[in-house]
């Protein structure tokens, strides 16, 4: 995985893609043999879509995939936007971390609420600076929100997330989004040497 991630990422700065690699993790808890990977695009759709051209079409991309899809079992991708009230935190960088993936799969026209109480709600979760991204679907699996944490280890989450509930409000949070969650999943995450989020 890690000699293709690296060819992948001199491929993407050759061939000007148009992308940042925000995170590139495995899972440590979850399913087994998963990588995570969160791409950025800063010119939005027009990005994309370039980038879409490249990878379905330059010769490098294919010879790229050809060898890639060899390893795999499976692959799926969503297209997500950042919440707009979500702090763009970045974790301590000289220290490693694990990460969390929290995801919620929402009844449907449930979204706007959903960001409403988090709005409020993430307020009693930036003590540490855990707060790290929160996403929710475009294309792809409709009404799943993604949040992302960072601790330091299991005992600073367990710690971390014992804390929020002594203060005022997070109850309220909690208690106005649970009935709104048809699903949800956390996955625990180990970022791999070339992701910049460590």
């Amino acid at each position: 995985m890690v000699f293709c991630s690296n060819e992948f990422q001199k491929l993407v700065h050759e061939k000007r893609w148009g992308a940042q690699l925000v995170g590139s993790f495995t899972v440590e808890v979850g399913d087994q043999d998963e990588a995570i990977h969160i791409w950025e695009y800063d010119g939005g759709y027009p990005a994309l879509n370039n980038a879409t051209v490249k990878y379905r079409t330059d010769k490098d991309f294919l010879e790229f995939r050809s060898k890639r899809n060899k390893m795999l079992r499976s692959r799926r991708n969503q297209i997500l936007l950042r919440f707009s009230f979500w702090p763009r935190e970045t974790p301590t960088p000289d220290r490693s971390h694990i990460y969390e993936l929290r995801s919620y799969v929402l009844k449907p026209g449930t979204m706007i609420e959903w960001g409403n109480n988090w709005a409020r709600g993430i307020q009693h979760r930036r003590t540490n600076n855990e707060a790290v991204a929160g996403f929710f679907s475009s294309i792809g699996h409709l009404y799943t929100a993604h949040h992302l944490w960072a601790y330091e280890d299991l005992q600073t989450r367990k710690e971390t997330r014992e804390a929020a509930w002594r203060r005022p409000g997070w109850d309220e949070c909690v208690a106005y989004t649970v009935p709104l969650i048809r699903h949800m999943e956390s996955r625990i995450l180990i970022p791999t040497p070339f992701s910049p989020l460590q």
